[in-house]
């Protein structure tokens, strides 16, 4: 996370200074990138999957790679709403993050250069995705086969990016569990404990 631009102090909600301590203190582990999002499908149903949690963005988003030939693009295309939940398995820590979701491909100004500084992070394995048919598709024999990575992020690639609008923390591990709630309004963000 050292080339994105951190937010000055005073300018992050409270909520990402403890979310930022739950990723450091899981830094060691690999499967704590790993993020369940939800969104809905045409038919209103619940559509969940999970991602790899790259980066804070500019203005504390969360932000995932995505293929812009997915399901999920179009999900968020008509509803522009998702929720992610990460659990911290040894800490016994579980956050909801709900918020409106946007997807950044190659038209996206605004997003350019953090769509350029994430691509730039990737392994060649999670780059070389991006030029195989796209997801959700019948498989077809060798369709992935000899795929080279391309150096530059091609037209498919694709940044998920969420802006919280409610985060909650849920620490199974306190006696008793504690569940705190932020939500945002006009700006400033307000803390509650809920009953567990």
């Amino acid at each position: 996370m050292s080339s994105i631009p951190r937010l000055p102090a005073e300018s992050v909600p409270a909520w990402r200074h403890v979310l930022s301590a739950d990723l450091a203190a899981h830094a060691q582990h690999p499967a704590a990138s790993f993020v369940q999002l939800a969104t809905l499908d045409a038919d209103g149903f619940p559509a969940n999957r999970t991602l790899t949690f790259r980066c804070f963005g500019r203005e504390g988003e969360l932000v995932f790679t995505t293929d812009l030939r997915s399901q999920k693009c179009e999900q968020i295309a008509h509803q522009g709403k998702a929720e992610a939940c990460w659990y911290f398995a040894d800490a016994r820590v579980q956050w909801r993050l709900r918020g409106r979701a946007v997807v950044a491909g190659p038209r996206a100004r605004k997003h350019h250069a953090l769509r350029e500084r994430v691509w730039a992070r990737l392994s060649e394995s999670s780059r070389q995705r991006f030029v195989w048919p796209a997801p959700g598709q019948i498989l077809a024999a060798a369709s992935k086969a000899g795929a080279i990575p391309p150096t530059v992020p091609p037209a498919s690639f694709g940044l998920l990016i969420l802006s919280p609008q409610r985060a909650e923390r849920l620490d199974l591990r306190a006696e008793p569990n504690r569940h705190l709630r932020w939500l945002a309004s006009r700006g400033d963000w307000a803390m509650i404990e809920l009953n567990p």
